[in-house]
């Protein structure tokens, strides 16, 4: 069967977690970023995450260098598994079409890609927004990054998970030091997120950091993370 093949060789790709989902289930998504805008004979959807390494994280901000690495080494791992999971798939018939982790083509400076990975993996059930507008997974939390591959082979699809992960303890929101997680409220969804800030978000970032990522909400959330020993580390 192609998905359970698929699924096997994805476990060669160094990736942590991976979904798959229908073309038609991003119906709701805007137009433009549809699957079927990029493919148009599109049929499903994979998103994969991998998982950063907890050290870097846990003590922001005086790693944020080492933050950087572990934000560029997992953007080339994912980068790489997009294009083999592309070429495994075509090279058995199934046109693919694979979007890296980073926004470099679309609107990077407003911290948008021309497709959300993050929406595509609360369809393809691999976790939930949170208020810091992460996707929150069960094992790793927001300490992840995604990609994906639009393709048009039919595949085993995943249901998108029950229950909401964010616990509202709105540390994000607090730690935040451009204030854009603010005016959440009435605005926050488990399954869409929201809009925040992101011209104050992306300032911080590429003006007043200097290209180098943040990460203070990441490190705030205090959903449980698996550590490499497979226990839980708050």
């Amino acid at each position: 069967m192609l998905t359970e093949e698929l699924l096997k060789f994805s476990q060669t790709l160094q990736l942590s977690a991976i979904g798959i989902a229908p073309a038609i289930r991003y119906e709701n998504a805007p137009e433009g970023h549809r699957p079927k805008d990029f493919l148009h004979n599109a049929r499903s959807v994979i998103t994969f995450a991998y998982h950063l390494n907890n050290g870097p994280i846990n003590n922001l901000p005086q790693t944020r260098n080492q933050y950087m690495i572990e934000f560029e080494v997992a953007n080339r791992i994912l980068l790489e598994a997009a294009h083999k999971i592309a070429r495994f798939l075509e090279i058995r018939g199934f046109e693919s079409i694979p979007f890296g982790p980073e926004a470099a083509i679309g609107d990077y400076s407003r911290l948008k890609g021309d497709f959300s990975h993050k929406h595509s993996a609360v369809l393809c059930g691999l976790g939930k927004f949170g208020i810091n507008n992460l996707l929150i997974t069960p094992a790793y939390g927001p300490r992840i990054r995604l990609a994906s591959v639009i393709t048009t082979a039919e595949l085993a699809y995943n249901e998108p998970l029950t229950g909401d992960f964010c616990k509202k303890c709105l540390r994000c929101v607090k730690i935040c030091p451009t204030g854009a997680l603010e005016n959440w409220e009435k605005n926050y969804s488990p399954e869409t997120g929201w809009t925040i800030n992101k011209e104050k978000c992306a300032h911080y970032i590429f003006v007043v950091n200097s290209g180098k990522r943040c990460g203070l909400c990441v490190s705030a959330c205090p959903y449980p993370v698996q550590n490499c020993n497979g226990k839980r580390n708050i």
